[in-house]
């Protein structure tokens, strides 16, 4: 079982971490920092508010990769989502559609995101055109 703590997106921690694996730095939203038997395994991002949020960069340490952790990474980030309220994940992968295909999300039309998803940072300026855009209803 994966736990989330709230973090501030200035941690240095969380900055290293996304910047280890190419993804954008912390900017809107929350982020949470995933433990696993008291040790951190990883980071999550939420953005957004209401029935549609955006996934924002998930990522797992190096020392805690293909052992799972991803996978309760991101059954702990879809929780908290729906106790936000939120009925649907969003996100932009370049490199892990795989991962999220076999967790449920499913590819569709970047132009047919709800407004409050395309006016995000993310979707607007962050991630390039050929980046996978996915869904998952979470409610």
């Amino acid at each position: 079982m994966v736990a989330l703590r709230v973090m501030d997106a200035s941690d240095r921690g969380l900055i290293a971490a996304l910047a280890e694996a190419g993804l954008p730095e912390p900017g809107a939203g929350r982020y949470f920092g995933a433990t696993q038997y008291g040790a951190l395994v990883g980071y999550a991002g939420l953005e957004g508010k209401g029935r549609h949020l955006l996934l924002r960069s998930l990522v797992v340490l190096p020392d805690h990769r293909a052992r799972g952790a991803g996978a309760r990474l991101l059954t702990a980030a879809e929780d908290v989502a729906r106790d936000l309220g939120a009925e649907t994940l969003h996100l932009l992968t370049t490199t892990a559609e795989a991962f999220f295909a076999r967790r449920g999300f499913a590819r569709g039309a970047r132009e047919a995101a709800p407004e409050a998803i395309l006016r995000t940072r993310e979707f607007a300026a962050l991630c390039p055109a050929s980046a996978a855009y996915m869904t998952k209803a979470i409610s």
